[in-house]
């Protein structure tokens, strides 16, 4: 049998000498090439899944990771699939060869020198159990499929196997302790930082550890693999042979011998984590306040420690590296696994990605969805909730947020002030960052708030003259066409129906007086069960135009996010006649449940009346429907709710920057609230030195 070769070199008897010896030749054949990128913890959970099926000591991995059989790989020129059949291949022809066990060990270290560690170490056990998955499948069916047995009987595999149950256990078991060998090894290679985290006594011990580890997985997988070579070709005269016991006896032993070697190391690795773990917050908040070339290194660390390839693109449906968001402003959208209701899903959508600046800015920044879960561990519903979303959203996101670093997570809720509501934080190109919360000014402004800073929040409100079109943006085909026509219309709310009916009954009157105004009702903050009522009672009675639920809870978001962004920017922006609008448009929200603000088209003039305000308007339009013809609706109502207009002009005159003075809509006087007449002033402000450059010229 092959297990019973003669062994010229006995590792079991090595001395500290005779382990740096062994760990100095290991390390001359290792060359890895950084190329090559395995994911290492997919595949190990691939296997571990395939021991579920052939031993009961195996638990199938309860992992949404295990969604997709498939294994990422960059780097390699062939597929996943065939390195390991080479391997297997390899080790089985070691099998039959009659050579020093030891000697085979190091040329199987050699094969396997363009790997990481934790890839030589799963790859094997790939190569290994893929061997022993093949041939107990077949014994499985050798009883009740033809092929099986017909395959059985040309390999001349042996018909009865329920009498090696000692050799089986023994073979279940080494494959057991070398899979938890594994793991520790995975653990330890994804620890974040360890050159700069750990201390240099405690680094190398650790890896001394792991090199002796992570050879002896490779000879016990040698072992493995002629123990199954063994079943494959034996006689059932064989199966009480004295060489069948000592090779059952030689895997219980190795299995001994790598259970200490795990127990060591675990201890190791111990000492690492905690080590990493009082170092690494305090090496993050370092991050953040030195300047860098670029955003990798900030990335790096927050998400790429632990893999290679940590971003999910579900536009182009693969696993990628974040050298893809080099260059580009990043906004960490940082939730619940659930993210957001289906409507605020499909807005946000719209606001960054169907955008109509999207295609022209598009390249220059990204979304990185983040998701945290409330508690400390993934359930079940959070993964299922991740795993779809995921794979719809059109931007990245976290491949394995499960993964995240407690230290990144703690950083997250303690320094950007993460409360379980989503919040996007924004980091410049040089991964500085610039907006610890830009989700107000994504969902007012879309892809025109690039790039998310907070000085371009101020630089937006400055810039904005036009708060109806800001309040409906996006929300409603009706309200876009209303806008886009022209046409004078009012939106209003409240949460009392008598309220609603009188002022529609009001309404049609002035309709009726040949006054045009459109109603469009949109419910009112923080809606109860009657919300719902509300809205069929103003349907069955054809009252007014209205908004359905998901849309209207879409107006109350942006009405929310415009008293958040105000909130910011009010000192700093207090100049935007805007900023002004949106300060009395939530006041008549926050202070009346009965309001309406009036508007036409895109012009930059709104009215905004609140509780007896809005009814005492109506009730003195159709009086003043002469004055509506003369002057215009928004003068006539301010008629209605101030003095009568002067008889004679008042000679008031107002200088407006050119673009706002040429405009096509009607500009009123600030004092009598009449149409002024237009003028334009040529102003000459060249200056002398500038007259002096020109004739030098």
């Amino acid at each position: 049998m092959s297990l019973l070769r003669g062994e010229k070199f006995d590792p079991c008897l090595l001395s500290s000498i005779q382990d740096d010896l062994l760990i100095t030749k290991i390390l001359l054949i290792h060359h890895p090439d950084c190329r090559y990128k395995i994911d290492s913890r997919q595949l190990l959970l691939l296997v571990e899944s395939t021991m579920h099926f052939i031993s009961p000591k195996f638990s199938y991995p309860q992992s949404n990771c295990m969604n997709s059989w498939n294994i990422e790989v960059s780097g390699l020129e062939e597929k996943i699939g065939y390195t390991i059949k080479k391997i297997s291949h390899e080790i089985l022809c070691k099998c039959h060869e009659d050579g020093d066990l030891h000697e085979e060990t190091m040329m199987l270290f050699e094969t396997l020198s363009p790997y990481r560690w934790d890839a030589k170490v799963v790859l094997t056990l790939a190569a290994v159990v893929s061997i022993y998955g093949e041939f107990w499948l077949i014994m499985q069916l050798v009883h009740h499929n033809t092929l099986a047995a017909l395959t059985a009987a040309l390999r001349q595999m042996p018909i009865e196997i329920n009498m090696l149950k000692i050799q089986f256990k023994a073979l279940n078991l080494l494959i057991d302790t070398m899979i938890e060998a594994a793991n520790l090894i995975l653990d330890f290679e994804c620890l974040p930082l360890q050159q700069q985290l750990l201390d240099d006594y405690t680094i190398v011990a650790t890896k001394s550890k792991m090199y002796i580890t992570i050879y002896w997985i490779l000879r016990s997988s040698i072992s493995c693999a002629s123990q199954i070579a063994d079943f494959r070709t034996m006689k059932d005269n064989q199966v009480h042979s004295h060489s069948i016991t000592i090779a059952s006896w030689t895997l219980f032993s190795l299995a001994y011998k790598l259970s200490g070697l795990c127990n060591d190391f675990r201890e190791k690795l111990r000492t690492c984590q905690t080590q990493i773990g009082r170092r690494f917050p305090e090496k993050i908040r370092d991050l953040f306040k030195v300047s860098h070339f670029d955003n990798q290194e900030v990335l790096r660390v927050l998400f790429s420690l632990k893999n290679d390839l940590p971003l999910k693109d579900s536009s182009r449906e693969k696993y990628c590296g974040i050298q893809e968001l080099e260059n580009k402003v990043v906004i960490l959208l940082i939730s619940k696994p659930e993210l957001f209701p289906a409507e605020k899903i499909f807005y946000l959508v719209q606001r960054m990605h169907d955008h109509p600046l999207h295609k022209k800015i598009g390249e220059s920044y990204t979304v990185l969805w983040v998701p945290i879960p409330s508690s400390h561990t993934w359930s079940l519903t959070d993964e299922m909730n991740f795993q779809f979303l995921s794979d719809s959203l059109p931007w990245f996101s976290i491949r394995s947020p499960w993964s995240l670093h407690s230290a990144v997570i703690n950083f997250i809720r303690q320094e950007w002030s993460y409360k379980d509501e989503p919040v996007m934080v924004v980091l410049r190109t040089d991964g500085a960052v610039t907006n610890l919360n830009a989700i107000d000014m994504v969902w007012l402004w879309g892809a025109k708030a690039f790039p998310f800073s907070t000085s371009r929040e101020k630089e937006l409100w400055e810039q904005e003259n036009r708060i109806l079109q800001l309040l409906i943006d996006g929300i409603d085909p009706l309200l876009t066409n209303l806008v886009e026509e022209g046409k004078h219309f009012c939106i209003y709310g409240s949460d009392n129906v008598s309220w609603i009916r009188e002022f529609n009954d009001t309404l049609n009157k002035v309709k009726r007086a040949g006054i045009q105004l459109e109603a469009i009702y949109v419910g009112y903050r923080n809606p109860s069960k009657d919300a719902e009522s509300i809205l069929d009672i103003n349907i069955e009675e054809n009252l007014s135009i209205s908004l359905y639920t998901t849309k209207m809870k879409l107006f109350w978001l942006r009405l929310e996010s415009i008293k958040n962004s105000v909130a910011r920017v009010e000192q700093a922006a207090h100049y935007s006649s805007s900023l002004e609008k949106a300060l009395r448009l939530l006041d008549a929200c926050e202070t009346s449940n009965d309001w309406m603000i009036v508007g036409k088209g895109s012009s930059t003039d709104v009215i905004i009346l609140k509780g007896r305000e809005v009814q005492e308007c109506l009730n003195l339009l159709p009086e003043l429907a002469e004055n509506v013809a003369k002057l215009g609706l928004f003068s006539a109502i301010r008629c209605a709710m101030g003095s009568p207009l002067p008889v004679k002009p008042c000679y008031h005159d107002e200088i407006l920057p050119s673009e706002e003075g040429l405009t096509e809509d009607t500009v009123f006087c600030s004092r009598c609230k009449r149409p002024v007449e237009k003028f334009v002033v040529y102003l000459c402000n060249v200056t002398e030195s500038a007259e002096q450059q020109a004739k030098i010229d």
